[in-house]
């Protein structure tokens, strides 16, 4: 486990935490007077030749006795208290941090990871870290502190014996050390298979319908069950590492013990000890036995967390690839052109995606390009939008190389509109909103209008303050695209990315969107994406992507006179 970089999250909160310490301080010093107060009752009240004397003493320890317990309560409250307000408020800030990690993390971090297995470490990685913080701290300083004043009692009762106790100590180490690493295995196996069922689960609820109408309930239930039982082995295997540990950590704690009642009893018979020596003695040692079982059962924990924060902190090491340079300007406007300029990129190495791309997109022009699924055409989209940078080449906006804006003023200046369209579970107003926050609802009222989205909002239950569900799912197509333009609308950028917005519609819902997309597309720079080539007759300049190059380029007439690979697309279709 890193603790240098856990410390770090404690340490805002150390006033409180060295609150805690003295509570524990004061714990401990309480129970190991409580050892030597059975040594006054043994030897003071029980065994005291002077009847008064005993009276008195007895009077005065059921005075103390109250008293001390009260102290040690209020101590145990300050531990617990202290330590948990320490552990939650790292574990907050540890979690803020993270999101704002994984919000800064590229593009190509997501395309690598599924979001089940990222929501894995947020929940349960966490969690078992939260788990280690608020139960670790406290047993190891607490039942620490206990065992170190009860072997400095020891010793003032008897050193040869207390001698005895501490070189038996470390022998019980020898097996933990065992079992922790066993342990840390199995955990961290756990961690990777959890995150599998997350997977399998969000699989399960993201595509129910599909698993319906193929009848493949059955097949899910075998998929899930696969992973279900892998989970299952590995949690066997911790249980049976756990269940072995507190029985041999027990049996060699009362051997030690056995061994010190064997010669302390021949002591008392002999005459050498008093039994009010003897019996704090035993006390003392048998107060150490709670204290090193909760080290013992502590291990699992541990181990759990030592993984969970591997799996955590490998999301802080991630690098961001697509960061601002140094010296990046602000874009204040867009003004002039687009230019793509030798662009080559390929999201795997020797796998180009696109060659030697060039083309100029001045402001105004709607460029559309078109061609076979898997040609490259979306990736000159995000490319645009710094999603990647390329490996050779370079794009400019206004002249100047994209690498040189800065990324949020960049994309500031560009609105899309996709066919996967994301909504948030949350309420038509805030969707809308979402491309201008601080939007008035005369604003959103009249970007639905002109996304022809208005009519049907108004017919929901509650408006536009409907909840919409989980990516919109209460919505119909054409109605999660109207909003995602009206979303765009509000936003009102000079560059606009349309990425196959018509696709899948029903023909009325086509014709709406399209009119839609018409009102979203004046007076801006646009660039088209389309397979249905319907949608680009009108475009200023068609781009035809064949395997990751430019095959032609001009307007519709223009293609269609060449009989090329536009003519046999339209022709197709």
């Amino acid at each position: 486990m890193d603790y240098r970089r856990l410390i770090k999250y404690a340490l805002p909160y150390k006033s409180r935490f060295f609150l805690a310490i003295i509570s524990m301080i004061i714990y401990s010093s309480v129970a190991a007077l409580l050892v030597f107060l059975s040594k006054k009752i043994m030897d003071g009240v029980f065994i005291n030749d002077d009847p008064v004397v005993a009276k008195y003493n007895l009077i005065g320890l059921c005075i103390i006795m109250p008293a001390i317990y009260a102290i040690k309560g209020v101590a145990d409250y300050g531990r617990c208290y202290f330590l948990n307000y320490v552990a939650q408020n790292a574990i907050k800030d540890l979690r803020q941090d993270l999101c704002i990690k994984l919000i800064k993390l590229s593009h190509g971090f997501y395309v690598k990871n599924t979001s089940s297995k990222i929501m894995s470490r947020l929940t349960n990685d966490i969690n078992a870290l939260q788990d280690a913080l608020v139960k670790v701290p406290p047993t190891i300083l607490r039942d620490g502190l206990i065992i170190i004043s009860m072997i400095a009692g020891l010793f003032y009762l008897h050193w040869k014996y207390a001698f005895f106790i501490v070189v038996v100590l470390p022998v019980l180490g020898i097996p933990l050390a065992q079992f922790a690493k066993k342990l840390k295995r199995a955990s961290k196996d756990s961690m990777v298979q959890i995150s599998e069922i997350y997977t399998s689960l969000q699989e399960i609820l993201s595509g129910f319908s599909v698993i319906k109408s193929f009848c493949k309930e059955k097949h899910e239930e075998e998929k899930f069950a696969v992973n279900n039982k892998a989970y299952y082995n590995v949690q066997q295997r911790i249980i049976r590492v756990d269940a072995r540990t507190t029985p041999v950590m027990e049996f060699l704690s009362m051997t030690g013990v056995a061994v010190v009642l064997w010669f302390g009893g021949k002591d008392i018979i002999n005459g050498v000890w008093t039994l009010g020596d003897f019996t704090a003695f035993m006390l003392a040692i048998t107060q150490m036995y709670q204290p090193i079982k909760n080290f013992a059962q502590l291990n699992s924990t541990i181990q759990k967390a030592a993984s969970g924060t591997e799996r955590v902190f490998e999301i802080f090491d991630e690098k961001i690839d697509i960061v601002d340079a140094p010296d990046a300007k602000v874009l204040d406007v867009f003004s002039k052109d687009i230019e793509y300029k030798n662009v080559s990129f390929e999201y795997e190495e020797n796998k180009p995606i696109l060659k030697n791309i060039s083309l100029d997109i001045k402001k105004g022009q709607t460029v559309a390009f078109v061609g076979a699924s898997g040609s490259g055409k979306s990736t000159i989209a995000n490319l645009i939008l710094r999603f990647y940078d390329v490996n050779s080449g370079e794009i400019l906006v206004d002249g100047t190389n994209i690498k040189n804006i800065m990324i949020a003023s960049l994309r500031d200046k560009i609105g899309t509109v996709s066919q996967d369209v994301f909504l948030f579970n949350d309420t038509i107003r805030y969707n809308i909103s979402y491309g201008k926050l601080d939007a008035t609802d005369e604003e959103i009222e009249a970007a639905a209008k002109a996304a022809n989205a208005h009519k049907f909002i108004s017919k929901m239950p509650d408006g536009y303050n409907t909840v919409i569900g989980e990516r919109g799912m209460k919505l119909s197509g054409g109605e999660k695209q109207r909003i995602a333009i009206a979303r765009a609308m509000l936003k009102n950028p000079p560059i606009l990315i349309l990425d196959e917005a018509t696709s899948a519609l029903d023909s009325e819902s086509e014709k709406l969107v399209q009119e839609a997309i018409e009102n979203l597309m004046k007076n801006r720079t646009v660039i088209l994406i389309a397979h249905r080539l319907a949608t680009v007759r009108n475009a200023d300049n068609i781009i035809v992507i064949d395997r990751g190059m430019i095959a032609e380029s001009g307007t519709h007439t223009e293609l269609l006179a060449k009989n090329g690979i536009y003519s046999k697309l339209c022709n197709m279709q």
